[in-house]
Order: C-alpha cells, then structure tokens, then sequence
C-alpha cells in the first residue's frame, strides 16, 4: 500500500512514537517542545494529521489517548527512499549513494559493512545502466539529443 509522505515536522513527532508506541500526546509535546520551541497544539495538529494519514493509531486510555505508529521506521525509510529513486534516472542513483557517503554519519564499522555490501552487489552489476526516464527529463545523453528548447 502507497503510504502517504511525511512532513519534516510529522518524522520528528513519528521519531518519539517509534521510540516509545503509546505515548500520549503530553508525552510527545514533552520530548519535542524545547527542542523545536513549538506549541503544543501544534504537536496535537501533527497528531491529528499523522491519524488521517493512517500512520498514527490513538487508543483511549483512561482521559488520555495513546498513540501508536502504524508504520515501522524502516518502512518509512524504505518508502521515503524509493519515492527519491522514482525522481532520479537510474543512472543518477550513484550520486544519491555518493550524497549519503559524503555527508552522513558512520562509524567505521558501518563504512566496512557499505564497502562489502558494495563489493558483493558489483558481481551481479551490468557494466552499464540504460536511462528509464522519459525523453526530456534527463541529462544522462542516452537519448540521442532530442532536446527541444
């Protein structure tokens, strides 16, 4: 199922509920208001959002409602990811990698497990990508020059 996408602010609030399911609202506007000096209606705003959405279920709870994340954070990743790789040609995902490597954060071990992983997908690698885009979106000169200005 074609998820909805996320809002930076709505990955934030999903962050507090992956690390603790059933928080309730409270609880989220506790871990999120200092850091990002927000309201806590905004975070109920959030909440509210992430419900229609159907990435956030609440259960009542006493007064209180409980929320829970309907999606895991490696589902969300996975989702966010391949929505980037539909905008890229294929031919263009190295640089997303390349992005990733440049400016992320990695132990030594992550860089050792990246470069495996690398050496192990190079077996099974064509020499050379072929462009899936459509003619007009793409820099890559695999279309032979149909460039209309």
């Amino acid at each position: 199922m074609e998820r909805e996408t996320m809002s930076q602010a709505e990955w934030q609030v999903m962050r507090v509920l992956w690390a603790s399911p059933g928080a309730t609202s409270a609880q989220v506007i506790a871990s999120l208001s200092q850091a990002y000096d927000w309201q806590g209606v905004t975070i109920k705003t959030l909440l509210g959002r992430l419900k229609n959405k159907t990435l956030v279920a609440a259960e009542k709870s006493g007064k209180k409602f409980q929320y829970f994340p309907l999606v895991s954070e490696d589902e969300q990743l996975r989702q966010s990811l391949e929505s980037l790789q539909a905008s890229v040609c294929n031919t263009k995902q190295v640089d997303l990698v390349r992005l990733l490597i440049e400016t992320g954060q990695f132990s030594q071990t992550d860089l050792e497990q990246i470069s495996q992983l690398a050496l192990e997908k190079r077996d099974q690698a064509p020499e050379r990508l072929i462009c899936n885009c459509i003619p007009g979106q793409c820099t890559c000169g695999q279309h032979g020059g149909h460039h209309h200005g």
